[in-house]
């Protein structure tokens, strides 16, 4: 079938960011008097759950399940996860963070084959519009034809429901479009939307496992830096083109 869209998850695939995440998460629970500190092996599973107040309920049920008894817990979840934020967008600021390799090559190269592009991310839209315009300084708006958050449905990653969300939108079948994902979390979603899906591991998801991907490579690779092949067909490539994509969707 002819590749009509292509999907982009956005933390750890467009850019490195989960770092940047978890500092601030740490930084905000200093600020709320709190004795936590996720370190890259904890924030490594955290990650596998959907959501900034996901993982923060899920450590409390893990770690501190008589907080779980509290009033207007969610509302000081809600509190806690509005400063991480915060700090978040500083770090953005602050930093010199890039695109990683391949990203805006490829975007570039399927824009001018008409065809199009989406961001699919559990990330709130907050926190993608400020990597987008305040990290990467890249305008969004000018570039992807849908952006869907993590507050576009009820259910964030690893359920199917945000692509089925994006595909409903474009009006476009599964089998037409290819996501692009870094976790094996997103993997599960767009799996189960039946999308074909490749995978670049970031730092926090090298080793994982990625069944169902139908190539993962290191990153997308450019003309002058080919990609490091970990599983799958590359067809010869040495990088991620549309050429390569359309062989990968009929695969």
């Amino acid at each position: 079938m002819e590749l009509s869209a292509v999907f982009f998850d956005v933390d750890g695939t467009i850019a490195e960011t989960e770092n940047f995440h978890r500092k601030a998460f740490n930084d905000a629970f200093k600020e709320f008097n709190l004795d936590w500190f996720w370190d890259e092996p904890i924030y490594k599973e955290l990650i596998n759950i959907g959501g900034g107040k996901e993982r923060i309920m899920y450590h409390i049920k893990r770690a501190w399940p008589e907080m779980l008894t509290y009033k207007n817990l969610s509302k000081y979840v809600d509190s806690i996860h509005k400063t991480k934020n915060e700090i978040y967008e500083d770090y953005l600021t602050e930093s010199k963070i890039k695109v990683r390799p391949g990203i805006m090559r490829l975007i570039n190269e399927l824009k001018g084959k008409g065809i199009r592009l989406g961001l699919v991310s559990s990330t709130s839209e907050v926190n993608l519009l400020n990597l987008f315009e305040k990290g990467l300084k890249i305008d969004h708006k000018q570039i992807f034809d849908i952006i869907a958050h993590g507050d576009s449905t009820p259910n964030k990653k690893p359920s199917p429901e945000i692509y089925e969300w994006a595909l409903e939108k474009l009006r476009l079948p599964s089998q037409a479009c290819i996501a692009i994902e870094d976790s094996p979390r997103g993997l599960d979603a767009s799996f189960k939307a039946n999308i074909s899906t490749i995978v670049t591991p970031s730092i926090l998801t090298l080793g994982e496992q990625f069944k169902g991907a139908k190539l993962v490579v290191s990153d997308l690779g450019e003309p002058d830096k080919a990609f490091e092949l970990i599983a799958g067909k590359d067809f010869g490539h040495k990088f991620v083109n549309a050429d390569l994509l359309s062989k990968v969707i009929d695969i």
